[in-house]
């Protein structure tokens, strides 16, 4: 790195917006409630690494967004983890430009990928004004500016939680801009990794907690994921909104891969991604992941068309597009996915989870035959095709007799014929040249749907083998007639191997899919309720929206993160939901905690009960994740209260919301005139192997909680301690703010959320900022789809992701939780700003062979580098080439 001093005004102004997120970051790092000397180190580690890497880290932070909530460990919610990441980039990001000189001039104008236009600019602009407005009127309607690391969501730091996401993606921008100036190729490559790290770790957070406390298998239970997001800690749908704007960028990934690994990985993720969504079972979920990946496709495909039909016309077709030319064929590939879906429908029913495998190994030997095949005489096709089937019967007659003589004997003969298929299909991949060979894969294929029936008649004990049989015959028979006529199925053989693998890919799902619906009646019964449920959103809305009073309400909203705090004042007093309130030791005489109590020397909180009916899921909880738990469990709490009210203290296996086993206890609490007094309850022994396992350990959590319709609790100290670990809880005395405690309403949600995306926007902005959202997101839409950004390889999975987001967000508010807003606000900005590279060459007196270009160019996933016109302007400026792809 060539080291400067900054001596003109933006370099000053550059390393003073530096210094000034180094000020901050430190002095959130310093205030950091788990080892702040750790946070300090590690801030700095990583301001120091972004000072080095600031060409890629900021493209990178997305991917860091799903892990690094640790509310539930930390107590933080006004400030948290993604704050300081973003300011440790921030901070040694500007401060490298303002110290350091570029090896290299930025690439010439015509090949940058990223540039956010001037209208497009003062549109950012002017919505990051409404924006502050929000956050300011938040403040002003909570009754003024009290700074505060304690503050829940009804209390006026919450605008500032609530409004800073935009503002964050805001100091990101001006480094994303510097770094594709440099190298146009990084947007692409570190873009798409991010949005597919979010996704994967979205994902292996669904599978772990499905894993550890349903069973994967398990789709009957009342049990909704939350993986990595603790913000669902009052619901909503921050998991949804993660998986709806990622998982386009691994669709796209998987159909624009080249290499088999890489393209067999992105198979992986889109699975595992399918398999989060799925256990959602969120209707949105369901309507919106396809519909933002068929938008996806469908931009990808008109990409890949234009892109084909212009090096057409300049009569050179790169290798890269050769490759991977001819059409997709879209009727042939449904064909195979409906078919497998209706096949799978019929095995369940009858095998189960067994059968549907070897159903999907038996598409899995179908996709793998050969493309090319020897032409030999029309009548010798027709007859092997006719004979096929008999070895196929043979073998369904023979298993059938041996299955019950021979243990899991169904299972060995079916993942024999299976892998025997995948080895032929592997050994003769360069075509059939004999129709010996034509006859032995077909007489394979008819085995392995046989397999699959003995399967299914093994694990089922021999019911339902009528329709088994009948389905399988089906596609059989339907395999028989693509093969009847050369031209009959020819665009589906003669396809590569990545449309192949993405059909087998959707064929998985549709297993899925029938697998969810036909083995938990989980989603049926959110489907029944779908009516109901959206009644009940409508009434909410309409309450939501009367909570606007004025014109100035209407028009520049109540304030950012100001809807808990006014649905609990002026909602239905029957809907009002509990809160907390830490209270500094005071010994001024100022009132605190109790109303009409004297203060009290030590810190307290003050914990109400809601005024809506009770159940175990409706209480409002304050909790801390406890390690481990063994033997007897006992609780002290110390208290006051002016009213009866029963107090509640559990200690259960809990991932975020819904408990499993719990060791608990309640007692009534008799209010002796407002004195503190110390209630003791012996919760009792847990079992044995409570917590899980080592392999799958399960969160453990201790709660404290009022049973009570509008109880009112002011407590100085929590103690929980088992007869073998001693004491569970630290701060049990509250004397370090609410560090390591959390909040949770398992159930009852609708009173912190607005529950529809729009309706979040005109409620916290008003129609101003409203109008200048939906002006952003129009134009985001807009220029990725038609216009200077259709070309550019991420622009299908940005509207893509987009759309699904906003389909989702028809019915939840999803921008209230930070991280989730931050990842919205991250891809619209990324949207706003993608350009299609010019691929005009210059004419005479070019000034871009005056500027140096990077002596390597990296790969991109494009046809960019593969123009030639590119290739040459760049030989003329003196850049070392690579080989062009191929």
């Amino acid at each position: 790195m060539n080291f400067v001093l900054p001596r003109r005004l933006p370099a000053l102004a550059t390393l003073a917006a530096g210094a000034a997120c180094a000020v901050a970051g430190l002095w959130l790092a310093r205030h950091y409630p788990v080892e702040p000397a750790a946070a300090v180190a590690l801030w700095t580690a990583l301001a120091v690494a972004s000072f080095f890497g600031w060409r890629a880290l900021p493209f990178l932070v997305p991917a860091l967004v799903p892990a690094i909530g640790f509310a539930p460990w930390t107590g933080w919610i006004t400030f948290e983890e993604l704050d300081l990441v973003v300011l440790a980039v921030a901070a040694g990001g500007y401060a490298a430009l303002a110290l350091t000189a570029p090896a290299h001039q930025p690439v010439p104008w015509r090949y940058r990928t990223l540039r956010w236009r001037a209208a497009v600019r003062v549109l950012m602009a002017v919505f990051a004004l409404s924006a502050f407005i929000a956050v300011w009127r938040g403040f002003v309607h909570a009754g003024g500016v009290q700074s505060g690391f304690w503050q829940g969501f009804q209390e006026p730091m919450n605008s500032l939680r609530a409004g800073k996401s935009f503002f964050l993606v805001l100091l990101l921008l001006p480094l994303w801009q510097k770094a594709s100036d440099l190298r146009p190729s990084s947007v692409q490559r570190l873009s798409r990794a991010a949005w597919v790290l979010v996704l994967l770790s979205t994902s292996l957070g669904a599978l772990w907690e499905r894993w550890v406390y349903t069973g994967l298998l398990d789709f009957s239970t009342d049990y909704r994921t939350t993986s990595l997001f603790w913000e669902m800690n009052v619901g909503g749908a921050s998991l949804d909104g993660a998986l709806a704007l990622s998982l386009p960028f691994a669709l796209l990934w998987a159909m624009r891969e080249r290499r088999p690994l890489r393209f067999l990985g992105a198979l992986a993720v889109l699975l595992l991604a399918f398999y989060a969504s799925l256990t959602t079972f969120s209707r949105g979920v369901y309507l919106a992941v396809p519909l933002g990946m068929a938008l996806c496709a469908l931009l990808w495909a008109v990409q890949r068309r234009e892109t084909l039909a212009a090096a057409r016309q300049e009569g050179a077709l790169p290798g890269s597009l050769a490759a991977t030319g001819g059409p997709v064929p879209l009727g042939w590939s449904a064909g195979v996915i409906g078919g497998t879906a209706l096949a799978a429908w019929v095995l369940f029913g009858a095998g189960g989870y067994r059968a549907l495998l070897a159903l999907a190994g038996s598409v899995a030997v179908l996709l793998a035959m050969p493309a090319s095949r020897a032409s030999w005489p029309r009548g010798q096709q027709r007859a092997l095709l006719m004979l096929s089937p008999l070895p196929a019967l043979l073998l369904a007659l023979g298993g059938g007799l041996l299955i019950d003589l021979v243990p899991k004997g169904a299972y060995l003969i079916d993942g024999a014929v299976v892998l025997l298929g995948l080895g032929m299909g592997w050994l003769w991949r360069g075509g059939l040249t004999q129709p010996a060979q034509a006859f032995a894969f077909a007489v394979v294929w008819m085995a392995t749907l046989a397999g699959a029936g003995l399967v299914a008649a093994h694990w089922g004990d021999g019911r339902g083998l009528g329709p088994v049989a009948a389905v399988l015959a089906v596609l059989a028979i339907g395999w028989i007639s693509t093969q009847w006529s050369p031209r009959v199925g020819a665009d589906l053989r003669s396809v590569g191997w990545r449309i192949r693998g993405l059909v087998w890919t959707g064929c998985l799902l549709a297993c899925a899919v029938v697998a969810a619906l036909g083995g938990g009646a989980y989603i049926g019964q959110r489907m029944s309720t779908g009516q109901q449920d959206f009644e009940g959103r409508l009434e909410h809305w309409r309450i939501g929206l009367d909570l606007l009073k004025t014109m100035d309400e209407w028009l520049l909203g109540k304030g950012s993160g100001r809807f808990p705090a006014s649905f609990a004042n002026g909602g239905p007093f029957d809907e009002r939901v509990g809160d907390y309130r830490w209270n500094p030791a005071r010994e001024d005489g100022l009132a605190v905690g109790l109303p009409g109590a004297e203060p009290s020397p030590r810190p307290t909180v003050t914990l109400t009960s809601g005024l809506h009916m009770m159940g175990n899921g409706e209480m409002f909880r304050l909790s801390q994740r406890v390690p481990s738990v063994a033997g007897e469990v006992a609780a002290t709490v110390t208290l006051r209260t002016q009213f009866k009210t029963r107090l509640r203290v559990e200690v259960c296996e809990k991932f975020l919301l819904y408990p499993l086993r719990c060791v608990d206890r309640e007692a009534d609490v008799e209010p002796l005139g407002g004195a503190w007094q110390a209630v003791q309850l012996k919760l009792g022994h847990v079992p044995p192997d409570f917590g899980g396992s080592i392999w799958a350990p399960r969160r453990l959590v201790a709660s404290v909680t009022q049973n009570w319709r509008g109880g009112v609790l002011e407590i100085a100290s929590v103690s929980i301690a088992d007869s073998v670990h001693g004491p569970l809880l630290r701060n049990g005395d509250f004397s370090e703010g609410l560090a390591r405690w959390y909040f949770t309403s398992d159930r009852n949600h609708m009173p912190f959320h607005m529950k529809s995306l729009p309706l979040h926007v005109l409620f916290e902005q008003g129609l101003f900022g409203l109008a200048l959202w939906s002006s952003l997101l129009v134009t985001v839409l807009w220029r990725c789809t038609f216009g200077a950004g259709r070309r550019h390889p991420l622009s299908p999975a940005v509207v893509g992701g987009l759309s699904a987001f906003v389909i989702v967000g028809l019915f939840d508010s999803l921008i209230d939780a930070p991280r989730i807003a931050f990842l919205f606000y991250a891809l619209m900005a990324l949207g706003l700003g993608l350009r299609t590279p010019s691929r005009r060459p210059g004419g005479p007196g070019d000034l871009d062979s005056s500027h140096g270009l990077e002596t390597v160019q990296p790969d991109m996933d494009s046809d960019f580098e593969g123009a030639p016109e590119v290739r040459r302007a760049m030989k003329a400026a003196g850049v070392k080439l690579k080989a062009p792809p191929r």
